[in-house]
């Protein structure tokens, strides 16, 4: 899992702190800071058919759950992407449990 922090409030200065990202609980997560929104950039392109009214800022994605299955290629959508996380979260499990339940 990947948990990408970006720049997009107007206090959002510096890198999140240990303090911040103690939020995030899981040991599978690996958090990165992308100050450039490369991220963000990068999966816009491929969302074609997605509208992200709640979820984007200036043209840039942020509070958004992309999941991709096991084995996906960058250069494809996810499987899975809504948001903001705070809403998505129990459709997000769902997903995933699906996507864990098809690869046994």
């Amino acid at each position: 899992m990947f948990v990408i922090w970006e720049p997009m409030l107007p206090t959002d200065w510096f890198r999140p702190s240990r303090l911040v990202q103690r939020r995030i609980s899981d040991p599978r997560a690996v958090q990165f800071w992308d100050k450039h929104h490369l991220v963000a950039k990068e999966l816009r392109t491929h969302l074609s058919d997605w509208r992200a009214e709640c979820c984007s800022r200036d043209g840039i994605l942020w509070d958004v759950v992309a999941i991709y299955p096991k084995d996906a290629r960058w250069d494809s959508a996810p499987a899975f992407i809504d948001g903001p996380v705070v809403h998505a979260t129990p459709d997000a499990a769902r997903q995933l449990s699906e996507l864990s339940r098809g690869s046994r």
